[in-house]
């Protein structure tokens, strides 16, 4: 008996339910997209807070497969993390997050920083260099095989037998920019001749109103320059437009934002390269010409500089001008951009904070010294200034709260990190700023500038007192750890210093009723934290 409805019509009324209508298109379009980003939601979601089966960190949820936790690192980090920590009720557990395939591992127990510090061998910088390079100070594949060599976690074939410029320069920081060193000495006396010389053009015996902030900057960007590179930099308004352009997008460039989401930002870098690309051709033959031990010249700096640009001409091709010059960049951008808005903060605490300006000059009149040549203000010993207790307090409470710097790090084997596994090839990010800022370690007033803090309590026992300041310590990493610790630290300690002992010693401040500025936490993780408005303030020379 034949079937009452014939297949081929069974098979168009079928087709029927399903056919192409315009509607229909935008509805089944809409259902491709939607369907993936809830199936990968909702699987992530419920392994959210375990392990990964690899033994990993948990993972967040996420909504695009492979594109991952892509659009979340876009934005702040501190917001980004903010949010975890609502979740794990505190600081929060360490995360795994995944970005086009690349595993990203965050850490923010501060134990767990130390031991990934302490991983060395395993758990290294160097294979960052590459990208470091290339998209914040843009240099050329030339300048990355340089600094590739002999490195661990970077492929070396094709390098042997060259010479190992990273190791040759880490070998002189150490000669050089460590405590007790002469290079040491000598860089920071220089910082404070220049310092006083430069004052000396800005300030009169009459009430002057400035913004803080800009007039710090202002002052401190070309002495410390000098200090480090002597006077054949043009270290003009000009280049110091460029180079704050420049370091305004130093987050955006990491995060290798295209040029027209971040305009000017890549033209201003390359005008500071410019004149690093001049500055070089105009000494590198007087660099040669300098006697070995002549630790600071007028010309070209000092000895570390000195030795950097002939070390350079022995790896580098003479036309290979971009290579030399982002080298050479780099080391100044670690110094400008980070100390001077340390500076910035530390000033402002000092200046508004009621009492502490008084407090402070007492101490650090005491390792006054005389005038240098061609100026009237003091200068001082900065081995009993960088001794003084008040000062190191104030110092060490302004970068808890003015300092974002992360531990960026690439795992080269698989290595156990306090019973979470990282895997090779992934990055690990340590978050020492959300430590800085934890209320579980600091208090409620975690917000507040409270420099007693690192000073004993009135009658702590001196043993209680020497521990409690001591693993505060341990929460404060503002240079980094390990064997990348910022080899320039102890220069910029003592420039710091130094221009807040010669700032309150030798002016009269006004602060005509302002208030220290909201810092920016926006700019998490990019080192000297920016302030969100400037303030303004009077001064004088001090009669």
């Amino acid at each position: 008996m034949n079937s009452s409805v014939p297949i081929a019509d069974s098979i168009r009324e079928s087709l029927s339910i399903i056919s192409l209508t315009p509607g229909s298109i935008v509805l089944y379009t809409a259902l491709a997209v939607v369907l993936p980003l809830v199936y990968t939601f909702a699987t992530t979601s419920l392994n959210a807070g375990k392990p990964t089966k690899d033994g990993e960190p948990p993972m967040p949820p996420y909504w695009i497969p492979f594109v991952g936790h892509a659009f979340s690192l876009m934005g702040s980090l501190d917001k980004l993390h903010g949010g975890y920590r609502k979740v794990d009720g505190r600081l929060g557990k360490p995360r795994t997050l995944v970005v086009f395939g690349q595993k990203i591992y965050f850490i923010t127990d501060p134990a767990s920083i130390l031991l990934m510090w302490r991983k060395g061998k395993t758990v290294v910088f160097e294979p960052m260099i590459e990208f470091v390079m290339k998209n914040l100070f843009g240099a050329p594949d030339s300048c990355v095989k340089v600094l590739s060599v002999g490195q661990p976690g970077i492929d070396q074939r094709g390098l042997e037998g060259q010479i190992e410029w990273t190791k040759i320069v880490h070998k002189w920081y150490l000669q050089e920019l460590n405590l007790g060193t002469p290079g040491l000495e000598s860089l920071t006396r220089e910082f404070i001749r220049e310092l006083n010389l430069e004052l000396e053009k800005h300030i009169g015996n009459e009430f002057e109103q400035i913004d803080l902030f800009a007039w710090v900057k202002k002052i401190m960007f070309p002495v410390s320059g000098r200090a480090l590179y002597g006077h054949r930099l043009r270290i003009d308004d000009e280049f110091a437009r460029n180079f704050w352009k420049w370091d305004s997008g130093f987050l955006e460039l990491s995060k290798v934002f295209p040029d027209f989401l971040i305009p000017g930002v890549r033209a201003a870098r390359a005008k500071v390269l410019d004149e690093f690309v001049r500055w070089r051709l105009e000494v590198q033959d007087l660099a040669e010409s300098i006697d070995e031990d002549v630790s600071w010249e007028e010309n070209i700096g000092a000895r570390l500089i000195r030795n950097r640009v002939k070390l350079n001409r022995q790896v580098f091709a003479e036309d290979d001008h971009i290579a030399h010059a982002s080298i050479h960049m780099s080391l100044f951008w670690g110094l400008e951009a980070n100390a001077i808005p340390a500076t910035c903060w530390l000033i402002a605490y000092v200046l508004f904070t009621p009492g502490l300006l008084e407090r402070l000059k007492a101490e650090v009149m005491s390792c006054a010294e005389d005038p240098v040549k061609g100026s009237s203000l003091p200068t001082f010993n900065i081995d009993k200034l960088t001794k003084l207790t008040l000062l190191n307090a104030v110092w060490q409470e302004a970068l808890r709260l003015g300092v974002s710097s992360l531990s960026p790090r690439v795992v080269i084997e698989d290595t156990e990190i306090d019973g979470y596994m990282y895997k090779k090839g992934g990055m690990i990010q340590g978050l020492s700023p959300l430590v800085q800022m934890e209320e579980e370690y600091w208090g409620k007033d975690v917000n507040e500038f409270k420099p007693d803090r690192w000073l004993p309590y009135p009658g702590e026992d001196s043993t209680a007192a020497t521990k409690r300041i001591r693993e505060s310590q341990s929460k404060l990493r503002p240079f980094g750890g390990g064997t990348t610790v910022c080899p320039g630290r102890h220069f910029a300690a003592q420039e710091i210093l130094a221009m807040v002992a010669v700032l309150i010693t030798s002016f009269e401040w006004d602060t005509i009723g302002g208030k220290v500025p909201e810092i920016n936490r926006d700019f998490f993780g990019a080192g000297g934290l920016p302030a969100k408005d400037d303030v303004k303030v009077k001064l004088r020379r001090r009669a």
